[in-house]
């Protein structure tokens, strides 16, 4: 069995068009690495979005899962989010990262100009990226996924 993380921003980084897209993306993973050869990991991120739709649709079908969910709302400190990302770097064998490009019409959180995890401008900042970075420090396959805000991928 691999373990396949997909992890990636929460759905307040999404609008309509590209969060379809990004559903899209996640049902090509599971179909590209042959859904029943495959566990998903997960972080159940509360911001719903990447894990909770990636979540959603292998409970639809009936896939394993390992979810990582974190035991507190806190970076650091046991059983927070530092601790679980972690968890998810040491556990799978291949991780998928599903960001946007730019924050949609009318975000209201926090932003960032460069993503510095990556130390790059072609998309949101994101800490699916930090635990993709862990990840590739164990030797880890490291897939990214920038998705066009308005869904114009190509």
């Amino acid at each position: 069995m691999k373990h396949v993380a997909i992890i990636g921003h929460g759905r307040d980084k999404f609008g309509p068009e590209s969060a379809r897209v990004a559903c899209h993306v996640i049902a090509d993973i599971f179909r590209d690495h042959g859904p029943h050869n495959l566990v998903l990991v997960s972080g159940r991120s509360p911001r719903g979005g990447v894990d909770v739709w990636a979540e959603d649709m292998a409970e639809i079908l009936g896939l394993r899962t390992d979810i990582k969910a974190p035991k507190t709302m806190s970076w650091s400190g046991p059983g927070g989010y530092r601790d679980r990302n972690l968890d998810i770097a040491q556990t799978a064998d291949v991780v998928h990262v599903i960001v946007v490009d730019t924050y949609p019409d009318g975000y209201e959180g926090q932003r960032f100009k460069i993503c510095y995890h990556c130390k790059t401008t072609d998309h949101v900042k994101s800490g699916a990226c930090w635990t993709a970075k862990q990840a590739k420090k164990l030797g880890k396959e490291i897939v990214q996924h920038i998705i066009k805000q308005g869904g114009a991928n190509g």
